[in-house]
């Protein structure tokens, strides 16, 4: 059908294909694939994210990119793998000018590997903390306190004039900035910034923090000790792929939930819990017009719900091919959603209290900014709870139980690629393979675990997974639908389920995702703003750091590019015409559907015209013989329904 060439076809097929490790159960794969998007972006990231953004108007885009742009990515990205039995690699046969992709996603996995982990030294540190007669954030008076430290059950306070505090931590100036300057139970000086205890626990004793990114300071070693646990775990949850990664699943998925929610309703007893939900649930309208809000949601969506991050391919090859994966990953979205408006609830319900006890107004509440909003509001509730050493010590560890599937996420499509690419000599060398992969990443995280490592963490957190993921989203969508072609989507899902593509996932890939992350990228750019921590503002030689992390995972997309079309022959065009087709080693992996796939293949003809039609309409598609209208049933021999 082409004749470009491909360096790892033939017998490769054998591997990605055939001997490819299967699901124990449909349970164990929903789990997962809550697990891959259920984690601390919920408990964490969508909180913080809210309350930079005023609150309940970031939950309208919020909501409207995780369902019209998230759920069609998110399915697409599942059932082609399903289809074709194929990984984060090998997927993209269907397409291999945009193999490249594959390459992309090791990269972006890695850094992401690399800096998420230092979290999991900051909540064994809290969990170690947690075992102490007194929870050491519950209270000022440590050695790490300053004389602005306000702890639970302060008296309110009033405002005042503007002002600032130098305090000396290991050596280390920091100056921060307040607006809040007296508070009834402590000295009334103009110079001095009162913060809770939780958040001067967070600040000066977990991070130790330096005064910026240009300041390493002292490595903490504990940390690298937490970082050898926390990886030792991981390598053993990897070592037999999904079998072992879906028993995790089990435990690191549901038990958060249970204890979120045990939390929500200890707050909800507590005064000024109620005031903090209405400011997360009250839209203020007049923030929806502001671009950096819809910026923001788009970012979120996809970072929580996790299409354009090459996983969920590697979860879809491990299914069967007959398995309702449209299903699966509505009810997967349908519960991020929820789940993640929940964690909004408890946690601004703390932030409530927190205000109500401190006399800080709200939105002051945090002073280090909304990047430190769960280390702090989460360990102030549990200073609610009767014997809140034991209350703590359970949710840290529940805490720690998504970061560590998150991370075992990461890598297993980095160990994917790796795997499908050279299958006769790596692909057979799991272990050492792992372990390489592991010790590496342990390498790059060492600088992390030094006093400017949060600056670092920000920074990559800030570049590394935005406008990338959503470049690659953009393009993902235009390459299903415009490029392989909504009428072949249709024809593949029928082919698996029995039923052509759903009008809602055809209509909104072609259109309307393209449309709203084309419009949302471009304005991003020009409202382009540098990441802060609290005041602290990063200088011109750390934003060229983060845009280089940025660019980075994007070089080696167009390299292979580049060099795919020097491969082939015939003009530019002929070169590009062949690699945009699917390869000869792309088809379904269940053998009784090879034929019709095969047959409506070699009568493939379609004009520009008809494609925009079939994606409009869902009519014209390769079904000759039937009406191809959205929702309808074909009766198809093995498959089925749910």
């Amino acid at each position: 059908m082409d004749n470009h060439q491909d360096t790892n076809d033939g017998k490769n097929q054998e591997f990605t294909e055939t001997s490819k490790l299967k699901w124990s159960s449909r349970k164990e794969f929903i789990i997962s694939l809550l697990g891959y998007s259920l984690g601390l972006s919920d408990i964490w990231r969508v909180p913080y994210i809210t309350y930079r953004n005023g609150g309940g108007a970031f939950l309208i885009p919020y909501v409207f990119f995780m369902l019209v742009c998230g759920l069609p990515l998110y399915f697409l990205e599942i059932m082609t793998s399903q289809f074709s039995g194929k990984g984060t690699w090998r997927v993209w046969d269907f397409c291999p000018l945009f193999r490249g992709f594959g390459i992309t996603f090791l990269f972006l996995n890695w850094i992401l590997a690399v800096y998420i982990m230092l979290r999991k030294a900051w909540i064994i540190e809290y969990i170690v903390a947690s075992c102490s007669v007194e929870l050491p954030w519950s209270s000022c008076g440590n050695a790490w306190n300053t004389p602005g430290c306000v702890h639970a059950g302060s008296p309110p306070g009033q405002l005042g004039p503007k002002g600032y505090v130098e305090y000396n931590n290991t050596n280390t100036t920091i100056t921060a900035y307040t607006t809040i300057t007296s508070v009834s139970g402590v000295n009334n000086d103009s110079s001095l910034i009162y913060m809770s205890s939780a958040e001067e626990f967070w600040n000066y004793k977990v991070l130790d923090i330096s005064s910026g990114i240009g300041d390493i300071g002292k490595l903490n070693w504990k940390y690298l000790l937490y970082l050898v646990a926390s990886h030792v775990v991981i390598w053993l949850s990897l070592v037999k792929s999904v079998q072992s990664i879906g028993k995790m699943m089990y435990i690191t998925t549901i038990t958060p939930i249970v204890l979120t929610i045990i939390i929500w309703i200890r707050a909800l007893t507590l005064p000024g819990a109620t005031s903090g939900m209405a400011y997360f649930i009250t839209p203020d309208f007049n923030r929806l017009a502001h671009s950096e809000v819809w910026i923001e949601a788009a970012f979120m969506a996809f970072y929580t719900l996790g299409p354009g991050w090459g996983g969920l391919a590697m979860y879809g090859s491990h299914n069967r091919f007959n398995d309702n994966c449209f299903r699966d990953a509505t009810i997967n979205t349908m519960v991020t959603v929820i789940y993640g408006l929940f964690n909004g609830l408890v946690t601004f319900s703390v932030i409530g209290v927190l205000s109500h006890e401190s006399g800080i107004p709200f939105d002051k509440v945090i002073t280090s900014g909304g990047f430190s909003l769960g280390f702090v509001a989460f360990p102030q509730a549990v200073t609610y709870f009767p014997a809140p050493q034991v209350w703590a010590v359970l949710f840290f560890v529940v805490l720690l139980l998504p970061g560590l599937d998150s991370q075992t996420i990461m890598l297993e499509p980095i160990l994917c690629v790796l795997e499908e690419t050279f299958p006769k000599t790596i692909g057979k060398r799991r272990i050492p393979l792992l372990t390489a992969v592991t010790v590496i990443i342990f390498i790059l995280g060492i600088p992390l675990v030094s006093q400017a490592g949060v600056y670092m963490f920000q920074l990559l957190d800030w570049y590394a997974g935005t406008w990338t993921v959503l470049l690659i989203a953009l393009t993902e969508a235009v390459v299903f639908a415009w490029v392989y072609g909504g009428d072949r989507l249709s024809r593949d899902v029928r082919l698996m389920l029995g039923r052509p593509l759903p009008m809602f996932v055809r209509v909104t890939t072609a259109f309307v995702t393209p449309i709203a992350l084309l419009f949302l990228v471009t304005v991003s750019v020009f409202k382009y703003k540098p990441p802060r921590y609290g005041t602290y503002e990063y200088p011109d030689y750390a934003q060229a750091i983060g845009w280089c992390t940025a660019i980075l995972s994007l070089i080696p997309f167009f390299v292979y590019m580049t060099w795919l079309v020097t491969q082939q022959k015939g003009s530019l065009t002929e070169r590009f015409a062949s690699l945009l087709k699917p390869s000869a080693q792309w088809g379904p992996a269940d053998d009784d559907s090879i034929p019709e796939y095969k047959s409506s293949e070699r009568t493939y003809n379609r004009s520009f015209t008809k494609l925009v039609l079939f994606n409009l309409t869902g009519r014209g598609g390769l079904d000759k013989s039937v009406n191809v209208n959205a929702g309808e049933i074909y009766p198809m021999k093995g498959a089925t329904h749910a």
